[in-house]
Protein backbone atom coordinates (compact mmCIF):
# COMPACT_ATOMS: atom_id res chain seq x y z
CA UNK A 1 0.00 0.00 0.00
CA UNK A 2 1.14 3.57 -0.62
CA UNK A 3 2.72 5.14 2.44
CA UNK A 4 1.19 8.27 3.88
CA UNK A 5 3.41 11.30 3.12
CA UNK A 6 5.10 12.66 6.25
CA UNK A 7 4.15 16.18 7.21
CA UNK A 8 7.07 18.61 7.00
CA UNK A 9 8.05 20.65 10.00
CA UNK A 10 6.99 24.30 9.73
CA UNK A 11 9.86 26.64 8.82
CA UNK A 12 11.52 28.32 11.79
CA UNK A 13 11.34 32.08 11.54
CA UNK A 14 14.66 33.89 11.81
CA UNK A 15 14.96 36.10 14.91
CA UNK A 16 13.98 39.68 14.19
CA UNK A 17 16.38 42.48 14.97
CA UNK A 18 14.96 45.26 17.03
CA UNK A 19 14.33 48.47 15.18
CA UNK A 20 17.38 50.65 15.12
CA UNK A 21 19.68 47.88 16.37
CA UNK A 22 23.14 48.03 14.92
CA UNK A 23 25.61 45.15 14.80
CA UNK A 24 29.12 45.52 16.23
CA UNK A 25 30.66 46.08 12.79
CA UNK A 26 27.86 48.15 11.23
CA UNK A 27 28.51 51.89 11.03
CA UNK A 28 25.84 54.23 12.31
CA UNK A 29 24.03 56.32 9.71
CA UNK A 30 25.59 59.73 9.12
CA UNK A 31 22.46 61.48 10.41
CA UNK A 32 22.60 59.52 13.68
CA UNK A 33 26.29 60.33 14.16
CA UNK A 34 25.64 64.02 13.51
CA UNK A 35 22.71 64.04 15.95
CA UNK A 36 24.81 62.42 18.68
CA UNK A 37 27.64 64.83 17.96
CA UNK A 38 25.45 67.92 18.23
CA UNK A 39 23.74 66.58 21.36
CA UNK A 40 27.12 66.14 23.06
CA UNK A 41 28.16 69.66 22.03
CA UNK A 42 24.96 71.05 23.56
CA UNK A 43 25.59 69.16 26.81
CA UNK A 44 29.15 70.50 26.99
CA UNK A 45 28.00 74.07 26.43
CA UNK A 46 25.26 73.70 29.03
CA UNK A 47 27.75 72.43 31.62
CA UNK A 48 30.21 75.21 30.78
CA UNK A 49 27.44 77.82 31.14
CA UNK A 50 26.51 76.42 34.56
CA UNK A 51 30.17 76.49 35.59
CA UNK A 52 30.48 80.12 34.47
CA UNK A 53 27.46 81.05 36.57
CA UNK A 54 29.07 79.39 39.58
CA UNK A 55 32.32 81.28 38.95
CA UNK A 56 30.42 84.59 38.89
CA UNK A 57 29.00 83.79 42.33
CA UNK A 58 32.39 83.12 43.91
CA UNK A 59 33.62 86.71 44.30
CA UNK A 60 30.35 87.88 45.89
CA UNK A 61 29.85 84.83 48.11
CA UNK A 62 30.81 84.78 51.81
CA UNK A 63 34.35 83.60 52.32
CA UNK A 64 33.23 80.37 53.98
CA UNK A 65 31.22 79.41 50.86
CA UNK A 66 33.73 80.35 48.17
CA UNK A 67 35.70 77.14 48.08
CA UNK A 68 32.54 75.04 47.86
CA UNK A 69 31.18 77.11 44.95
CA UNK A 70 34.56 76.93 43.24
CA UNK A 71 34.59 73.15 43.67
CA UNK A 72 31.09 72.94 42.18
CA UNK A 73 32.24 74.89 39.10
CA UNK A 74 35.24 72.58 38.73
CA UNK A 75 32.99 69.52 38.96
CA UNK A 76 30.80 70.87 36.15
CA UNK A 77 33.84 71.55 33.97
CA UNK A 78 35.14 68.07 34.67
CA UNK A 79 31.84 66.61 33.46
CA UNK A 80 32.13 68.78 30.34
CA UNK A 81 35.64 67.41 29.79
CA UNK A 82 34.33 63.84 29.99
CA UNK A 83 31.69 64.74 27.40
CA UNK A 84 34.39 66.31 25.24
CA UNK A 85 36.38 63.07 25.34
CA UNK A 86 33.24 61.24 24.18
CA UNK A 87 32.79 63.85 21.46
CA UNK A 88 36.34 63.29 20.23
CA UNK A 89 35.67 59.55 20.02
CA UNK A 90 32.47 60.21 18.07
CA UNK A 91 34.34 62.52 15.69
CA UNK A 92 36.83 59.76 14.99
CA UNK A 93 34.03 57.36 14.02
CA UNK A 94 32.21 59.92 11.85
CA UNK A 95 32.00 59.34 8.09
CA UNK A 96 35.10 60.53 6.25
CA UNK A 97 33.17 63.30 4.49
CA UNK A 98 32.10 64.81 7.83
CA UNK A 99 35.28 64.41 9.87
CA UNK A 100 36.68 67.77 8.81
CA UNK A 101 33.55 69.63 9.96
CA UNK A 102 33.43 67.59 13.17
CA UNK A 103 37.03 68.54 13.87
CA UNK A 104 36.23 72.24 13.37
CA UNK A 105 33.18 72.02 15.65
CA UNK A 106 35.22 70.19 18.28
CA UNK A 107 38.00 72.80 18.12
CA UNK A 108 35.52 75.68 18.47
CA UNK A 109 33.89 73.96 21.44
CA UNK A 110 37.27 73.36 23.09
CA UNK A 111 38.04 77.09 22.88
CA UNK A 112 34.73 77.91 24.58
CA UNK A 113 35.35 75.36 27.32
CA UNK A 114 38.94 76.53 27.83
CA UNK A 115 37.67 80.10 28.25
CA UNK A 116 35.36 78.93 31.05
CA UNK A 117 38.25 77.00 32.61
CA UNK A 118 40.52 80.07 32.46
CA UNK A 119 37.87 82.11 34.29
CA UNK A 120 37.88 79.51 37.05
CA UNK A 121 41.69 79.49 37.15
CA UNK A 122 41.74 83.28 37.50
CA UNK A 123 39.35 83.15 40.45
CA UNK A 124 41.34 80.29 41.97
CA UNK A 125 44.53 82.37 41.83
CA UNK A 126 42.80 85.44 43.24
CA UNK A 127 41.49 83.44 46.19
CA UNK A 128 44.84 81.69 46.64
CA UNK A 129 43.36 78.23 46.25
CA UNK A 130 46.19 75.73 45.76
CA UNK A 131 46.18 72.66 43.53
CA UNK A 132 45.43 70.51 46.54
CA UNK A 133 42.17 72.33 47.31
CA UNK A 134 38.76 70.98 46.35
CA UNK A 135 38.57 73.58 43.58
CA UNK A 136 41.09 71.59 41.57
CA UNK A 137 43.27 72.57 38.63
CA UNK A 138 42.00 72.76 35.06
CA UNK A 139 45.40 72.26 33.42
CA UNK A 140 44.49 68.80 32.12
CA UNK A 141 40.94 69.64 31.04
CA UNK A 142 39.77 70.20 27.47
CA UNK A 143 42.87 68.89 25.73
CA UNK A 144 42.95 67.98 22.07
CA UNK A 145 42.68 64.27 21.35
CA UNK A 146 46.41 63.83 20.67
CA UNK A 147 47.32 65.92 23.71
CA UNK A 148 44.96 63.81 25.79
CA UNK A 149 46.68 60.64 24.58
CA UNK A 150 50.14 62.05 25.34
CA UNK A 151 49.05 63.24 28.77
CA UNK A 152 47.53 59.86 29.51
CA UNK A 153 50.75 58.15 28.43
CA UNK A 154 52.86 60.47 30.60
CA UNK A 155 50.53 59.95 33.56
CA UNK A 156 50.75 56.19 33.12
CA UNK A 157 54.54 56.37 32.87
CA UNK A 158 54.68 58.44 36.07
CA UNK A 159 52.35 55.99 37.78
CA UNK A 160 54.53 53.07 36.69
CA UNK A 161 57.63 54.91 37.91
CA UNK A 162 55.94 55.62 41.24
CA UNK A 163 55.01 51.95 41.57
CA UNK A 164 58.60 50.89 40.82
CA UNK A 165 59.93 53.43 43.33
CA UNK A 166 57.46 52.20 45.93
CA UNK A 167 58.53 48.61 45.29
CA UNK A 168 62.19 49.66 45.50
CA UNK A 169 61.59 51.40 48.82
CA UNK A 170 59.81 48.30 50.09
CA UNK A 171 62.75 46.12 49.07
CA UNK A 172 65.18 48.57 50.69
CA UNK A 173 63.16 48.53 53.92
CA UNK A 174 63.12 44.74 53.92
CA UNK A 175 66.88 44.66 53.26
CA UNK A 176 67.48 47.15 56.07
CA UNK A 177 65.34 45.05 58.41
CA UNK A 178 67.33 41.93 57.53
CA UNK A 179 70.58 43.86 58.06
CA UNK A 180 69.48 45.06 61.51
CA UNK A 181 68.38 41.56 62.48
CA UNK A 182 71.73 40.18 61.27
CA UNK A 183 73.69 42.76 63.30
CA UNK A 184 71.62 41.96 66.40
CA UNK A 185 72.22 38.24 65.92
CA UNK A 186 75.97 38.80 65.50
CA UNK A 187 75.98 40.91 68.67
CA UNK A 188 74.25 38.11 70.57
CA UNK A 189 76.78 35.61 69.25
CA UNK A 190 79.64 37.93 70.24
CA UNK A 191 78.25 38.26 73.76
CA UNK A 192 77.94 34.46 73.96
CA UNK A 193 81.54 34.02 72.82
CA UNK A 194 82.75 36.59 75.36
CA UNK A 195 80.90 34.78 78.16
CA UNK A 196 82.47 31.50 77.07
CA UNK A 197 85.90 33.14 77.04
CA UNK A 198 85.34 34.53 80.56
CA UNK A 199 84.31 31.12 81.81
CA UNK A 200 87.31 29.53 80.12
CA UNK A 201 89.56 32.09 81.81
CA UNK A 202 88.00 31.33 85.19
CA UNK A 203 88.42 27.62 84.59
CA UNK A 204 92.08 28.21 83.70
CA UNK A 205 92.66 30.11 86.92
CA UNK A 206 90.93 27.42 88.95
CA UNK A 207 93.05 24.80 87.21
CA UNK A 208 96.24 26.69 88.06
CA UNK A 209 95.20 26.91 91.71
CA UNK A 210 94.38 23.20 91.75
CA UNK A 211 97.70 22.32 90.16
CA UNK A 212 99.53 24.42 92.78
CA UNK A 213 97.67 22.65 95.56
CA UNK A 214 98.55 19.26 94.11
CA UNK A 215 102.24 20.21 93.91
CA UNK A 216 102.17 21.29 97.54
CA UNK A 217 100.68 17.95 98.49
CA UNK A 218 103.31 16.10 96.49
CA UNK A 219 106.23 17.73 98.34
CA UNK A 220 107.90 15.38 100.87
CA UNK A 221 107.07 16.07 104.48
CA UNK A 222 109.93 17.60 106.53
CA UNK A 223 111.22 15.23 109.33
CA UNK A 224 112.14 16.70 112.72
CA UNK A 225 115.49 15.35 114.13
Amino acid sequence: SASTPRARDPPVAAPRRAAGAVGPHVALPAAAVEAMFQETISECRSLAAQASEEVKKVREAPERDRQGICASAFSLLKQADENLAQLQAEAKSAPAAERSQCAKDEEALRKELRAAALDLEEVRRELLFGNGDACGSTDKLFLAREERKRTSAVTQALRNGHDRLKEGNKTMDETEKIGVETVMELRKQRETIMRVQDRTHDLGQNLNVAQGAVKELEKPACSVM
